[in-house]
């Protein structure tokens, strides 16, 4: 019984894995579209025709073409790779690598392409009416990551004075998590060729998280 629950909890994890790299699709899809059609122009129908997917399949992961193009939600966070970060079995003495690469998991957006950044801000620039909607949903997002920053600090039996300084403490934790994905993500700006160079985007975020708990272990 065992043996089939593990298997089970793999099955799900990889058809939650395939569909966040759907999602992920059919935003970069978008982006993709409204910058070669237009806003007005790109429709639905073409952004699901790009990824090979039925209009249908495209309304199970956003509303509207804007929210394609916005593209941060809820449904970035696997709820497996919460659990195994919540519940992991590591220390506070790695609460800071754990959490940082928690963040990132959640973040990113999950592109390989170094260019996608760029290509986004070309957008926004050029459709500022969906500068603030996507800042809602990152907001949005940050928050429930917090979340779950509180319930792994809870976890390892950390205690607060009130609730509101243990989200506080959360949503401080989550924001200085975030400097290893920042700091790599301006590397990649300054230097795309580094993806080819590195092998991928992962080991260039893994020398940023090493610089950034060698500088914390300094202070």
């Amino acid at each position: 019984m065992r043996c089939k629950n593990i298997l089970m909890t793999e099955t799900e994890s990889l058809r939650s894995r395939k569909a966040r790299l759907t999602r992920h699709a059919l935003h970069e899809a978008a982006i993709t579209r409204v910058l070669a059609d237009g806003l007005e122009c790109a429709t639905v129908a073409s952004i699901a025709a790009d990824v090979g997917v039925s209009t249908r399949t495209f309304f199970n992961y956003y509303a509207t073409k804007e929210d394609a193009i916005v593209g941060l939600d809820e449904s970035n966070i696997d709820e497996h790779v919460v659990d195994a970060y919540v519940h992991s079995e590591t220390g506070i003495e790695d609460l800071a690598a754990d959490t940082s690469r928690f963040v990132r998991e959640a973040l990113l957006m999950g592109s390989v392409d170094p260019a996608m950044p760029a290509r986004r801000r070309t957008l926004f620039a050029r459709y500022p009416e969906l500068v603030s909607k996507r800042f809602d949903r990152a907001e949005a997002l940050e928050e429930l990551v917090a979340e779950h920053v509180l319930a792994r600090l809870r976890f390892l039996g950390q205690e607060f004075s009130s609730e509101e300084s243990a989200w506080r403490s959360a949503r401080m934790l989550t924001q200085l998590c975030r400097v290893p994905l920042n700091h790599a993500g301006q590397r990649l700006k300054r230097s795309p060729e580094l993806v080819d160079e590195k092998g991928g985007t992962k080991e260039i975020y893994e020398e940023s998280l090493g610089l950034f708990l060698k500088v914390l272990n300094r202070l």
